[in-house]
């Protein structure tokens, strides 16, 4: 009797890629595989199967690529899990035969690490000073590293002792011009002493779904005493007399612009103070002044120098 022929048995060879190799929880990433086989042999249409930790299947990925040397290569793109931590799956080559040839089922793992997601918190639009004890209102906005919808979330603030001064909601609104930043105008009441305090804003670091990050940043509050004393400002230029719009002018913390007459009224608390005044194209003046009762305050602006060119 004729024995039976064994047949010619090949093996097949998986290169792997992820990509990022440190993702979002639940976010996407890729998964791209190239594979070999010897002898050499066409797997174009080949499915591999990717499985996760507990033998689950987490998707399959086609090879719908070749190149001159016979290797097949796929692409697929994948859900990362939410547990975060260190993860191994494993993507499976199934057992194949092709042209008469036995080529046996192989396999190789992909790791990648699951991590909450980032969450970033700004704060803007807070007054240069606010009078003791009085109300002032500043925005706060919140982005999630994935762009999550973050409409409802809450968020806290702190004062610079760590105790809670007030808890809020983003709205439904995204700051205009960018994307996912979530937003809320909050108002607040300054401390009743004056001076300059440091406050902080933190998100939750966690939702319904999935885990966040808890981001804070941090702003600073100048608080003044409550003004007393009306100062006016005129900003003139110094060769012309004209008066000067626009000019900056700075009894610190108090500020205010001149209007087309060149004035500007400050009311600030009494003491001492240095008032600056600056425009564009003149040098910047300082001049101390001491502030006993309402007052008027002449600043004569000279033109910076022409710079010669050769």
């Amino acid at each position: 009797m004729a024995s039976r022929k064994e047949p010619t048995r090949g093996h097949v060879d998986i290169a792997l890629e992820v990509s990022p190799d440190s993702v979002d929880a639940g976010a996407e990433m890729t998964l791209h595989a190239r594979v070999s086989c010897a002898p050499s042999c066409d797997l174009a249409g080949h499915r591999l199967l990717v499985k996760d930790e507990a033998g689950a299947e987490a998707g399959v990925l086609e090879l719908t690529e070749t190149d001159d040397d016979a290797n097949a290569a796929g692409t697929l793109a994948l859900k990362a899990p939410l547990k975060t931590g260190d993860h191994v799956w494993l993507v499976l080559s199934p057992a194949v035969v092709k042209k008469g040839i036995s080529y046996e089922e192989a396999s190789m793992p992909i790791s990648f690490a699951v991590k909450p997601h980032t969450t970033r918190v700004l704060a803007w639009d807070a007054p240069p000073s606010v009078v003791a004890g009085d109300k002032f209102t500043i925005k706060i906005g919140i982005k999630c590293s994935s762009e999550c919808v973050f409409a409802d979330k809450a968020f806290e603030i702190y004062d610079q002792g760590g105790a809670k001064v007030a808890t809020s909601v983003l709205s439904d609104d995204i700051w205009p011009g960018t994307s996912g930043l979530y937003f809320a105008a909050v108002e607040l009441e300054a401390p009743s002493t004056a001076g300059l305090y440091q406050w902080s804003v933190k998100s939750a670091g966690k939702d319904l779904e999935r885990p966040h990050a808890e981001g804070t940043t941090e702003f600073s509050l100048r608080v003044v005493d409550r003004p007393e004393c009306l100062v006016k400002v005129e900003a003139v230029d110094k060769i012309s007399q004209e008066p000067l719009a626009g000019a900056r002018v700075a009894l610190h913390p108090y500020r205010a612009v001149t209007d087309e007459r060149g004035l500007a009224e400050i009311r600030v608390a009494k003491g001492a103070y240095d008032l600056f005044v600056a425009k564009t194209r003149y040098l910047t003046l300082g001049l101390p002044v001491e502030v006993t009762a309402d007052m008027t305050a002449r600043a004569e602006l000279d033109l910076e120098p022409e710079i010669e060119r050769n």
